[in-house]
């Protein structure tokens, strides 16, 4: 089976400014590695050649990843406004050959692209999502392996069923019926027609994902990796035991006195913490510097303020 990888690494990240204002989402540090890298590694080890997808701060995605010194990957800047994930697959159609393997550059996951392709040839059909059942929050009603109907977070947050996890396999059908308009998600354009059609399959994920679009939900990933819910790629730095129990990370350069770190304290790449402070269940950006007589906890430090998760970005998600 001929592969192709898409990394969609193009979003703008509205749910985690303001630290998206500097740094793009697939950049965003997770122990000191930059989120998309997982996805980006999953689709070349799957994939015969992978294209990224950017837009905003582009040339920063492009570094951070590796992009242009890594054999195999190929770069779609798509300028100032995105095409949107349909749009995108639209304009790769003379690029990519074969199944199309599609991955979220914010996907923090330990699903195998393999068992999904297996799955996808098996099932025989023009798409195969990845997928987890749950009780609320769900994208897509199913049946029998397959989806039977689409379902609208929009409007039914609530809805039983599976949701979709960032990850899927498309065959050449799928691309050649998209439409050439932009911005075209993939929702609207794929998954509900094809999901009605009773033409997608789907693949049952049981392990972790998360996908980190927000700011609580990139505070629950640094934990994550640092308690190994997760071992996507090993952390650069160390792992340290504060003096109240648990457990903390110190990247390289990081400088922290043991009674300055709490349990779940995220000390990124050159960054210092004052021996008076103290940091918990927080991360602190490279080579910001917590002045004495702070304390944080559930939130990232970043340019010199902490920044809290809110309410309203942990209930708006985004179309499929």
């Amino acid at each position: 089976m001929r592969v192709s990888g898409v990394l969609l690494a193009a979003g703008r990240g509205e749910r985690l400014r303001p630290l998206t204002d500097l740094v793009p989402k697939p950049a965003l540090p997770v122990l000191d590695i930059p989120l998309g890298l997982a996805p980006l590694r999953a689709l070349l080890v799957a994939s015969d050649a992978v294209v990224v997808n950017v837009s905003h701060l582009g040339e920063r995605v492009v570094r951070e990843l590796g992009c242009a010194a890594t054999k195999g990957i190929e770069v779609l800047d798509e300028g100032a406004e995105p095409f949107g994930t349909a749009g995108t697959l639209a304009a790769l159609r003379p690029r990519l050959r074969g199944t199309v393997l599609v991955a979220n550059g914010d996907l923090l996951c330990d699903l195998d692209p393999q068992a999904l392709l297996e799955r996808h040839a098996a099932a025989g059909g023009k798409a195969t999502l990845a997928v987890q059942m749950v009780s609320r929050g769900a994208d897509l009603r199913t049946g029998g392996g397959y989806a039977v109907g689409f379902i609208d977070r929009r409007r039914t947050p609530n809805a039983a069923g599976a949701r979709y996890l960032g990850m899927a396999a498309f065959e050449q059908a799928v691309l050649e019926a998209l439409p050439d308009r932009r911005p075209l998600g993939l929702g609207e354009a794929v998954v509900r027609p094809l999901a009605e059609a009773g033409e997608i399959a789907i693949h049952v994920h049981d392990g972790y994902a998360l996908d980190v679009g927000t700011i609580g939900r990139y505070l629950q990933a640094n934990d994550d990796l640092l308690n190994r819910r997760i071992r996507t790629i090993a952390p650069s730095g160390q792992i340290v035991e504060p003096a109240g129990g648990g457990r903390a990370y110190l990247g390289p350069g990081a400088r922290a006195e043991p009674g300055s770190l709490g349990s779940g304290a995220v000390i990124l790449r050159g960054a210092t913490v004052a021996p008076d402070s103290l940091v918990r269940d927080a991360v602190v950006w490279p080579d910001e510097r917590v002045p004495p007589g702070v304390r944080i906890a559930h939130a990232v430090w970043f340019g010199g303020r902490a920044v809290y998760a809110g309410s309203r970005e942990e209930t708006a998600r985004p179309d499929p």
